[in-house]
């Protein structure tokens, strides 16, 4: 079962998540912080955790900070929590190594479906913040024709890609590859930032629609 730590300073958000996650049987609440400096001391005591569901704009800092200690520890997933939806933030928390980033302006509801997707390797996204991630990668690859499509992926994220959509699991694919299980997920995580996707599914499918276009072979 895997441990979650919460990070959340509106109190009223943080009971309603703790009492959520308390009813999830994949999960266990290991703790809830309000502030920076309670998060970091908690994550350097040694308490194992292996999702970090934080909020940004905390009472004595960033959630930027917490994103960071948290990362140190290799296979550790991170899930953002916030207001805040601006482009700045975005890329400040995916750079310090956020997996997902959710805006409270959606719904609460789901966020066991988008924290499961987290832990199967997937990245969840606000709408929002996938249009903002999106034009991003096309700001940066103006002309993303598909005559580069050779070069998108490596060798090994293609062998990845062609596990995973035939539905192997990560582990799976690892033993297969003779590679850790914490290896195949980075490789994922790059994956769908490379396609700019949020799944599995849809990683296989842009990938394939670009080799269909240049006359290659796509993966079945």
């Amino acid at each position: 079962m895997d441990q979650l730590l919460l990070v959340e300073d509106d109190v009223s958000t943080r009971q309603w998540l703790a009492e959520m996650l308390s009813c999830a049987g994949e999960l266990q609440l290991a703790c809830a912080c309000a502030t920076v400096r309670e998060a970091l001391d908690w994550l350097r005591a040694g308490n194992k955790t292996d999702i970090v569901l934080t909020d940004l704009g905390l009472p004595d800092g960033s959630g930027l900070e917490v994103i960071r200690e948290a990362c140190k520890t290799p296979g550790r997933e991170v899930l953002v929590l916030s207001i805040f939806g601006d482009e700045k933030n975005v890329l400040s928390a995916i750079d310090a190594g956020a997996g997902g980033y959710l805006l409270k302006d959606g719904s609460l509801d789901s966020i066991r479906d988008h924290l499961n997707c987290l832990r199967s390797g997937g990245s969840p996204l606000s709408p929002r913040i996938a249009r903002t991630l999106i034009r991003r990668t096309r700001e940066a690859n103006p002309s993303p024709s598909i005559e580069t499509g050779t070069s998108l992926l490596s060798d090994r994220e293609i062998d990845v890609l062609t596990g995973v959509g035939k539905g192997f699991s990560y582990a799976e694919v690892a033993d297969a590859l003779k590679i850790t299980t914490n290896t195949v997920r980075t490789h994922v995580r790059k994956i769908y930032e490379k396609l700019a996707v949020n799944s599995r599914a849809e990683a296989l499918y842009e990938y394939n629609r670009r080799m269909v276009e240049q006359g290659r072979l796509p993966i079945r």
